[in-house]
C-alpha cells in the first residue's frame, strides 16, 4: 500500500513539473507568435520579455533576442531597452559559461543604468558584476561590487529582510579571503533579519560558527553551530546535518576533547554514507582519524586515515591527499616508524608541489637522521648476532698508538689541504684576502683589500670550490652579480667588480661595517617604535626601487639587512644577498617545485602555488616589521610541518595586542602586509609612503 502511495505522489509531482514546463513553453511559443506581428517599441518590449523568460532554460535563444534588441536600438534611441538587453546577455552568457562576455555585458548594463539613474537597474548590474568576479575567482573585486550593490539596494528598498541575500554574499566573500572578523559581521547582520526557526536562520548560524572556529574561539563556535544543527535536523536536510556534525566534531578536536568529537563524527559518518556524499565523507573520516590520534589510539587512527586516503585518491583531490599524507607522516613519527614517516612526508611535500631544501627543512632532516640511525642500530645488532664485529682488546698500547697515528695523519692531511687552499685564496684577482667573514650555500665571503691600496677594503664573494665545475651553479652565481649590476640605491649593497680568477667566479662588493638586523633583534628583543620606523622606511624604499626595476629579492629576512653608521647616525640600512633574486621576465634558475627563501619569511602562495611576485617580498617585509616590534615572528614552531601549517592556515595575532603602544594605523598596515591573499597586500612603494607619514 505504501509503495502505491509513493508511486502516486511521485506521479503527481512529475505531472505538476511537466505541466509547469509545458505552460512556460506554451507562453514562450505564444509570445514568439505575437512577435511576428509587432514592430517598433512593442517588438522591443516583447523581445525583452522573451529574453527574461529564456535566459536560464534556453540561453542561446536569449542571446538572439537581446542581439535583436541591440540591432533595433541606437545608443541614444532607447537606453533603457539596451540596458535591460545587456543585463539579460550577462545572465545568458553566465549560464553558457562564457565568463568574459558575461562580465563585459554586466559592465555595459551598469554604465547604461547609471546614465538613466535607474537605482534598481544599478543594483542588479552591480550584483551581476560581483557574481562575475566571484566566479572568475577575484574575491576582492567581487566584494567591492557587492558592497556597492548593498548601498544601492538600501537606497531603494524599505524591507530589511530583502537585504538577507546581499549580506550573506558579502559574508561569503570575506570568508573566502579569510577576513573572518568582517565575514562574521555580515553573517550576524543576516541572522538578525532571518526568519526564526527557518533555513534562512540556519545558514548564518552555520557560517558564524565557522568564523568563530577559524579565529580560535571554540566555545563561541559551538554556541552557533549547535543551534544551526538543530534547525537543519528539524528540516531534515541530511547534507547539512552531516556537514554540521562533522564541523562540530572538528571543533571538539581543536578543544582537545576527542570523546565528544567522535560522537558527532560517528553520527556524521552514518549520514554521509546514507546520502552517498563521498566528498564530505572524506572530511568525516579524516577528522575521526585525528580524534583517535589525539586519544593515542593509533590502530583506529590509521584505519580512518586509510578510509580518507582511499576517498581522496578516488576523487583525485590533491588538497585532501596532502592532508592525509601529512597525518600519516605524523602518525608514523609518533609511533617510531621513521621509515614510513619519511616516505609519507616526501609524498606530502610532492603533493604540495614543492620540495623543501633539506637544510631549511628540520623535520625532513630529522626523519632522515632517525631513519638512518634506526637502520644503523639494526645493522649493528645483526652484526653482533652474527659475530662479525671484533673488538680490539689485545694490547692497549698498540690500540692507543694506532689511534694516535690515525689522528695525527688526519690532522696533517687537513693542514696540507688548508695550506693549499689558503695559498690559492690569498689572492683573488686584484684583491688580497685578509680573512673569511662569512659562508653561504654557494659562496664564501672574504674581507680583502686591493693590491694598490691596503685601506680600500672590499667584501669578496667567491664561488665555493665544489661548485666550480657545475654549470648550473656558475650560472646562478653570475646571475646574482647581474642582478646587483642593475641597481644603484643608497640602501642596497654596491657592487664594485665581477670576475673569473683561475676558474673561480667572484663578486667584489662594498665592505659593510655593522651588524645585521637579525643580530640586533637577538640582542635587544623588541626594538623601539621610532627606530623600527626608521629602519623599515629604508627597507621599503629599497624594495620599491628593485620592484620598479622588475626585480624580486625572494629572500628578504633580518639576516640580509645590515645596519651601518652613516653621517654620524646609526641604523642606516643596506640590503644584500641577491643570490636567489629574479627579474620577473626571467626563467627560474631553480627547479620547478623547489621552495626558494627562508621558510619563516615565505608567503603562503609561494608554498602552495610556487608563485613568486612583488607581493611575496612585501609579505616578508611584514614578517620582519612584526618581529622587530614584538621580538619574535608571528609564526614559529620547532616542527617545519606545523610552521608551514600556521603560515597557510592561521591568522597572526595583531602586533598591537602583543606590544601595546603600536599606533592603530601601523597595526593595520602590518596586518595588510601579512594578508594570506597577495592581492590584498600593499605595494612596497605604498608601504614607503605610509611609513613616511608616520615618521
Amino acid at each position: 500500500m505504501k509503495k502505491k502511495i509513493a508511486v502516486l505522489i511521485l506521479s503527481v509531482l512529475i505531472s505538476i513539473f511537466l505541466t509547469a514546463k509545458n505552460d512556460q513553453d506554451n507562453k514562450i511559443a505564444e509570445m514568439e507568435n505575437q512577435l511576428t506581428s509587432l514592430s517598433g517599441k512593442e517588438k522591443i518590449q516583447m523581445l525583452l520579455r522573451l529574453a527574461g523568460a529564456t535566459y536560464t532554460s534556453s540561453p542561446k535563444k536569449c542571446v538572439d533576442y537581446c542581439e535583436q534588441v541591440l540591432d533595433l536600438t541606437g545608443p541614444s534611441d532607447d537606453p533603457e531597452a539596451r540596458a535591460n538587453a545587456s543585463i539579460y546577455l550577462n545572465y545568458a552568457y553566465d549560464v553558457l559559461g562564457d565568463r568574459e562576455k558575461s562580465l563585459q555585458y554586466s559592465k555595459q548594463a551598469l554604465a547604461l543604468f547609471e546614465k538613466l539613474n535607474d537605482k534598481n537597474g544599478i543594483y542588479r548590474a552591480l550584483n551581476a558584476i560581483g557574481s562575475n568576479y566571484l566566479t572568475l575567482d577575484y574575491p576582492n573585486m567581487a566584494l567591492d561590487y557587492f558592497l556597492k550593490a548593498l548601498a544601492a539596494y538600501k537606497s531603494v528598498e524599505s524591507e530589511k529582510k530583502r537585504l538577507y541575500p546581499s549580506l550573506m554574499n558579502i559574508g561569503h566573500v570575506y570568508f573566502k579571503v579569510e577576513n573572518y572578523q568582517k565575514a562574521l559581521e555580515y553573517y550576524l547582520d543576516a541572522l538578525d533579519i532571518a526568519i526564526k526557526n527557518n533555513y534562512s536562520r540556519a545558514m548564518p548560524l552555520l557560517y558564524a560558527g565557522l568564523c568563530f572556529h577559524r579565529t580560535g574561539n571554540y566555545e563561541k563556535a559551538l554556541e552557533y553551530l549547535l543551534p544551526s544543527l538543530k534547525l537543519f535536523e528539524s528540516s531534515g536536510n541530511k547534507f547539512y546535518i552531516g556537514a554540521l556534525r562533522t564541523n562540530t566534531g572538528r571543533v571538539y578536536i581543536d578543544m582537545h576533547k576527542p570523546a565528544p568529537a567522535l560522537t558527532y563524527l560517528t553520527s556524521a559518518k552514518h549520514v554521509m554514507e546514507e546520502i552517498g556524499d563521498r566528498s564530505e565523507l572524506f572530511f568525516t573520516l579524516y577528522y575521526m582519524g585525528d580524534a583517535y590520534l589525539e586519544m593515542k589510539d593509533y590502530p583506529n587512527a590509521l584505519l580512518y586515515y586509510e578510509g580518507a586516503l582511499k576517498l581522496a585518491r578516488e576523487q583525485e583531490d590533491k588538497s585532501n591527499l596532502e592532508k592525509v599524507f601529512k597525518s600519516y607522516s605524523n602518525l608514523y613519527a609518533v609511533t617510531g616508524d621513521y621509515k614510513n614517516a619519511y616516505e609519507y612526508y616526501k609524498k606530502y611535500s610532492e603533493t604540495r608541489e614543492f620540495l623543501v631544501n633539506e637544510k631549511k627543512n628540520k623535520q625532513f632532516a630529522e626523519l632522515e637522521v632517525q631513519f638512518e640511525t634506526e637502520n644503523k642500530a639494526n645493522e649493528i645488532e645483526l652484526l653482533k648476532k652474527n659475530n662479525k664485529i671484533q673488538v680490539i682488546t689485545r694490547n692497549a698500547f698498540i690500540t692507543g698508538f694506532v689511534l694516535v697515528s690515525i689522528i695525527l695523519g688526519l690532522l696533517f692531511k687537513k693542514y696540507l689541504y688548508l695550506f693549499a687552499f689558503w695559498k690559492r685564496q690569498k689572492y683573488i684577482g686584484q684583491y688580497r684576502v685578509i680573512e673569511t667573514i662569512g659562508t653561504g650555500g654557494m659562496g664564501t665571503v672574504y674581507l680583502a683589500h686591493t693590491l694598490r691600496d691596503k685601506k680600500q677594503l672590499s667584501a669578496i664573494k667567491v664561488l665555493r670550490e665544489e661548485f666550480c665545475d657545475d654549470e648550473s651553479s656558475r650560472r646562478r652565481f653570475k646571475h646574482e652579480g647581474t642582478i646587483i649590476d642593475k641597481v644603484n640605491h643608497p640602501n642596497i649593497v654596491k657592487i664594485i667588480e665581477r670576475g673569473d680568477y683561475k676558474g673561480r667566479l667572484y663578486i667584489a662588493m662594498e665592505y659593510l661595517r655593522g651588524k645585521t638586523l637579525s643580530q640586533k633583534i637577538k640582542e635587544e628583543g623588541k626594538i623601539e617604535l621610532k627606530e623600527c620606523l626608521h629602519i623599515m622606511t629604508q627597507v621599503s624604499d629599497a624594495l620599491a626601487f628593485i620592484h620598479g626595476k622588475n626585480i624580486l629579492h625572494r629572500d628578504l629576512k633580518p639576516a640580509n639587512i645590515v645596519l651601518i653608521e652613516k653621517d654620524g647616525g646609526p641604523d642606516s640600512v643596506k640590503l644584500l644577498d641577491f643570490g636567489v633574486a629574479l627579474t620577473q621576465s626571467q626563467t627560474r634558475l631553480t627547479q620547478t617545485g623547489i621552495l626558494v627563501g627562508t621558510i619563516s619569511y615565505i608567503a603562503p602562495e609561494q608554498i602552495t602555488e610556487n608563485l613568486y611576485s612583488p607581493a611575496g617580498d612585501v609579505y616578508a617585509l611584514g614578517i620582519i616589521f612584526y618581529e622587530m616590534l614584538v621580538g619574535k615572528p608571528p609564526f614559529h614552531h620547532d616542527s617545519i610541518t606545523a610552521l608551514v601549517e600556521k603560515i597557510l592556515d592561521e591568522a597572526p595575532a595583531p602586533p598591537g595586542r602583543l606590544a601595546p603602544g603600536i599606533p592603530g594605523e601601523l597595526n593595520r598596515l602590518i596586518m595588510r602586509l601579512l594578508s594570506k591573499d597577495p592581492a590584498r597586500r600593499p605595494t612596497a612603494a605604498e608601504v614607503f609612503i605610509e611609513l613616511n607619514k608616520m615618521c
